[in-house]
C-alpha cells in the first residue's frame, strides 16, 4: 500500500461488489487499488435499516464511495457522527445518488411494488423494467446487462423485499448535509431515469465543498455503463485531494 487509506465502496438497491468489478478492472481503477485498502459495505445482507447502518460504521473508512442507496445510507452515516469522528473523513463521492425523501410519486410506485412483491415470487427484472436503469445504447451489451441480471437472479426476491421495506420512509436529508466539511465529488448521469440531475444539483448546492460532474449518453447504472470514465473520475479526485500524487 502507498498509505494507510481505506476506501469503503457502498452498492445500491439489490447489488453487491460485482457492481464495482468492471470500474475496478480498468488501469485507473487497478491504481485505486495499489492507493486504497478497499472494503465493500455488505449492505445486501443486513436485514434492517440499522445493520445497514452498521456495515458502513464498521469499516471505519476513511474515503466513501456511495451508489444510489448506498450513497444516500453514507449521507446518513455522515450525519450520525460526532464532530471528532466526522473530521476523519476525508472525501465522499455519490454516484447517481439523492438526498431527499421519496416523493409521492415514488412513494406510491414503491407501495405498489411492495404489494405485489408481497404476495408474488418475484422472477427477475424484465427488458421494460431494465430499460429504466440502463441507456438505451447499452441496453444490449452484455457487459452491463449480464452483471445486472446476475445480480438480480442470485440476490432475488428476499433481497428486493427486504430494501424495499427497510428504505421506503426515509426522510430528506437535504437540510443537514451542510454540515458534511469534506471534499464531495457528486457523479451523475444525463439520462438517469431514476435519479434526476435536479436532484444532484440539490445536493451540490447545499455543500461546502462540492463538484458535480454529469455524464452524457449514461442511465442510472452508471458504474456499469462507464467504468473507464467512473474510475478516471475517482482518480482525479483523489489527486485533487492529496491522496493519489501521481496518475498513471
Amino acid at each position: 500500500m502507498m498509505n494507510g487509506n481505506t476506501l469503503l465502496l457502498v452498492p445500491g438497491t439489490l447489488c453487491d461488489e460485482r457492481l464495482w468489478l468492471p470500474m475496478l478492472s480498468t488501469p485507473a481503477g487497478q491504481q485505486l487499488q495499489t492507493t486504497f485498502a478497499m472494503q465493500h459495505a455488505h449492505i445486501w445482507q443486513a436485514q434492517n435499516h440499522a445493520l445497514m447502518m452498521d456495515a458502513i460504521a464498521t469499516a471505519d473508512a476513511e474515503h466513501l464511495v456511495g451508489f444510489s442507496l448506498g450513497g444516500y445510507l453514507l449521507l446518513s452515516h455522515l450525519l450520525s457522527l460526532t464532530p471528532e469522528k466526522a473530521s476523519q473523513i476525508k472525501s465522499l463521492v455519490l454516484i447517481a445518488a439523492s438526498a431527499g425523501a421519496l416523493t409521492a410519486a415514488e412513494q406510491k410506485i414503491r407501495q405498489q411494488t411492495l404489494s405485489w412483491l408481497q404476495h408474488h415470487q418475484y422472477q427477475g427484472m424484465s427488458q421494460k423494467r431494465l430499460s429504466e436503469f440502463v441507456h438505451p445504447s447499452r441496453l444490449n451489451d452484455p457487459t452491463v446487462t449480464a452483471s445486472i441480471r446476475q445480480m438480480d437472479k442470485e440476490l432475488g426476491h428476499p433481497v428486493l423485499l427486504n430494501q424495499l421495506i427497510q428504505t421506503s420512509n426515509r426522510p430528506s436529508l437535504l437540510d443537514e448535509i451542510y454540515q458534511i466539511q469534506c471534499p464531495v465529488l457528486i457523479i451523475g448521469a444525463a439520462e438517469d431515469q431514476k435519479v434526476p440531475l435536479t436532484a444532484l444539483e440539490q445536493i451540490a448546492k447545499r455543500l461546502p465543498d462540492a463538484r458535480l460532474v454529469v455524464l452524457p449518453h449514461c442511465g442510472h447504472m452508471l458504474p456499469l455503463e462507464q467504468p473507464k470514465q467512473l474510475a478516471s473520475l475517482l482518480l482525479s479526485f483523489y489527486q485533487h485531494c492529496g491522496v493519489v500524487t501521481a496518475l498513471a
